[in-house]
């Protein structure tokens, strides 16, 4: 239990170290090209997985999974995200961005309602108001929306646009997961995004050869986020719930906001951390409202047995 807590925080940092790290490589790349560069590491770091785990395909289950629509339109939302993301990371703090990015929550919910039929609760129409005011304030003005049009405001349209890609990115991923192994499922998501984002840096001509300290960053933040952190994250499910691991994962903008002071002697303001508060306390919201919720289940369930036998 103990190495389980251990490894959940281990997560955390790191991707809190990807963030700063990106942040620092962003000033020299724009974000499109710093997308395609962390997914060329990513993809190159995670070949040695597909041989470390003996992974064998075939020429016809290649071309199935390949040609799955899922995958594709996974890999395409993943892509938006981390566009949209970088993008908002370049008009804000990295522990602010973390902050705002953590209404992800909240659309996968949402998103989950629809697809998968999940029942609607009033919790998450108290978790978006607390969601929508911490965004507000963290816009730093309350009275006038139009705020919106400066730079801090343009961040957070970003990286609320990259939240909901990634909330929809999850639930594809649901559905694809079931159909390729988790290995070649991640080979083949850095691989295609690599493809996209190498062609769309070019389009834009906003590519161009990395020097050897870029290359260096660049690397750091590949191993950090994509390869440590999501080793880390799925050593913690191993030892964990998932509940408690996404619990964890709440106090991301606090290791953030840690990190990106020692490292950039940058910090959130009042505004910024009252609003994070309040984002974090809506996913909490959510996330407690659907533990609780699995746990009532077997209770409701002996009371209805019982009341049955009392009436027998």
């Amino acid at each position: 239990m103990t190495s389980g807590y251990f490894w959940s925080f281990a997560a955390s940092l790191s991707f809190a170290g990807y963030l700063v790290v990106g942040k620092i490589s962003e000033n020299e790349l724009e974000p499109i090209a710093l997308v395609f560069y962390l997914s060329l590491l990513a993809f190159l770091m995670g070949l040695p997985f597909v041989w470390i785990n003996k992974v064998t395909i075939n020429n016809y289950s290649l071309t199935r999974e390949i040609s799955n629509a899922g995958l594709w339109l996974h890999v395409i939302c993943v892509f938006l995200a981390m566009w949209t993301f970088w993008e908002g990371v370049s008009y804000l703090n990295p522990a602010t961005a973390v902050m705002i990015g953590r209404t992800e929550t909240l659309w996968t919910v949402l998103l989950a309602c629809l697809v998968y039929k999940e029942k609607f609760s009033p919790v998450y129409v108290l978790a978006f108001i607390l969601m929508l005011l911490g965004l507000i304030v963290i816009n730093g003005n309350l009275n006038d929306l139009s705020a919106i049009s400066t730079a801090s405001g343009s961040g957070i349209v970003y990286i609320l646009l990259s939240s909901v890609f990634f909330a929809v990115a999850e639930i594809l991923a649901k559905k694809v997961s079931r159909d390729i192994p988790p290995v070649r499922f991640t080979v083949y998501r850095n691989g295609i995004i690599t493809i996209i984002a190498c062609v769309v840096s070019i389009l834009l001509g906003q590519i161009h050869w990395l020097e050897r300290g870029q290359w260096l960053n660049v690397t750091l933040a590949a191993l950090l986020g994509p390869c440590l952190a999501r080793l880390f994250y799925l050593q913690s499910l191993q030892k964990l719930e998932l509940v408690k691991v996404t619990l964890i994962g709440e106090f991301e903008p606090v290791f953030t906001a840690l990190v990106s002071f020692l490292v950039l002697k940058e910090i959130p303001g009042l505004e910024e951390w009252t609003g994070g508060a309040l984002i974090v306390a809506a996913c909490l919201l959510l996330i407690v409202n659907s533990h609780l919720v699995e746990w009532l289940k077997p209770s409701c369930s002996r009371q209805v047995e019982t009341n049955k036998n009392s009436i027998k």
